[in-house]
């Protein structure tokens, strides 16, 4: 008897199917293909599908990664549009809410001082930054996160979420809380 064999070109063995999906969840242009092979040769060879039926469904995948890539372009021109917006309160007096910034702060004297961010970090260089004053400052000051700050905008960041932050007299504000501009 012969064993299940696996073809070289699907990967597909007795003709199921599962495809891997990238971290998004989305299925690739390759997982795509191999269903579409799958499905063919899994098809009822008395009523097969028809090549339209083919051509449709890769019409509506190559039109759905059109659109994915649209998106793409809109997140990053959101984000071009976020952080100007940002870079125009730099010397600015505002007003807004005040968030941890510790992180941000351990990441700046990381890069400050050994040229990589704090996670890329060896232990030993770590507690460096931690001993830093002003990483000890902005431990000190979690107690004030969600405080109103009025003061000049001196420096500007994106944090790893990819919001714009402001840093206002050390103190790290969120863009999107300023409530005036002066």
């Amino acid at each position: 008897m012969a064993g299940i064999g696996t073809d070289a070109i699907t990967g597909l063995q007795n003709a199921t199917y599962t495809p891997k999906t990238s971290s998004g969840g989305e299925l690739s242009q390759v997982d795509f293909m191999k269903l579409i092979i799958a499905q063919m040769r899994n098809q009822n060879p008395l009523e097969p599908q028809s090549d339209s039926d083919f051509m449709a469904q890769m019409a509506q995948f190559e039109s759905l990664n059109q659109m994915r890539a649209v998106a793409d372009g809109i997140k990053v021109m959101q984000g071009i549009s976020e952080l100007s917006t940002a870079a125009g309160m730099l010397g600015k007096t505002i007003t807004g809410r005040q968030v941890q910034g510790v992180s941000f702060t351990r990441d700046t004297v990381a890069r400050e001082t050994f040229g990589v961010p704090y996670t890329q970090l060896t232990t030993s260089q770590q507690v460096n930054v931690n001993a830093d004053d002003r990483v000890r400052a902005a431990v000190d000051d979690t107690a004030n996160v969600g405080n109103e700050v009025t003061g000049r905008v001196d420096r500007v960041f994106v944090g790893g979420d990819g919001i714009p932050m402001l840093i206002v007299g050390g103190k790290v504000v969120d863009m999107f809380t300023v409530t005036g501009v002066a």
